[in-house]
């Protein structure tokens, strides 16, 4: 009995000294009892003092283990707030309903040029102005490289075809910056697209139709702060 009962008061002694080492997944108590079981001790002294470090240490390393645990948690936590802010941001253009315009082929004037190797080169131009896109036919198709050019002559959107199926396609700003997340748009729909300068300092609009920007609609617009 006296052996039992100075076991428990150093165990008690014990548990305050550890308690600012205590985790969440198990009480000292608890501990205490897995290490007694491991140790098969029998409550001398020498026993009881191997099992109390034994028992710092287990706290010490779940604690530490929490501590990791708690910072991954945050680290995830901030990367996935951080990537919604990014995506949110990246978001900046405003897609309106398709636009009803009432004759679709007078748009540009369209004229085809005969290429080597069976391809035709399909070149539309702004009515009455210049070059507004190119695009490479085969067959009838869309196919290899196919490009557009805002009014005032700079690259728009660059594209690759592979018989009419679109293979992939980038947009750009006047800067010759890139524009993010640019919809995938029906090719016989007029859009009105809505989006910010790259300065984020302007508003940019115009009407947008098979992958080209139609006349007369480009405009930008300073935002007030």
């Amino acid at each position: 009995m006296g052996l039992g009962a100075g076991f428990l008061k150093q165990m008690n002694d014990t548990i305050k000294y550890n308690r600012d080492l205590l985790g969440k997944k198990k009480s000292i108590r608890e501990i205490y009892k897995d290490e007694i079981k491991k140790r098969g001790t029998n409550y001398e002294k020498q026993d009881l003092e191997h099992v109390r470090e034994r028992v710092a240490l287990a706290l010490k390393r779940d604690r530490a283990s929490e501590l990791f645990s708690k910072i991954m948690a945050i680290v995830i936590a901030a990367l996935l707030i951080g990537g919604l802010i990014w995506a949110l941001r990246s978001f900046d253009f405003h897609l309106n309903k398709p636009v009803k315009h009432i004759d679709k082929t007078h748009l540009y004037k369209t004229i085809i040029y005969d290429q080597p190797n069976g391809l035709k080169l399909k070149t539309d131009y702004f009515i009455h102005g210049p070059k507004a896109a190119e695009t490479y036919l085969k067959d009838g198709f869309k196919h290899q490289n196919s490009e557009s050019y805002y009014e005032s002559g700079q690259q728009f959107r660059t594209a690759l075809y592979y018989y009419d199926t679109l293979i992939t396609e980038i947009f750009l700003y006047k800067t010759g910056d890139t524009i993010l997340n640019f919809p995938t748009l029906s090719n016989d729909k007029i859009y009105k697209i809505k989006l910010l300068s790259p300065s984020k300092d302007k508003q940019i609009e115009f009407d947008f139709f098979d992958g080209k920007i139609i006349q007369d609609t480009y405009e930008e617009k300073n935002l007030t702060k």
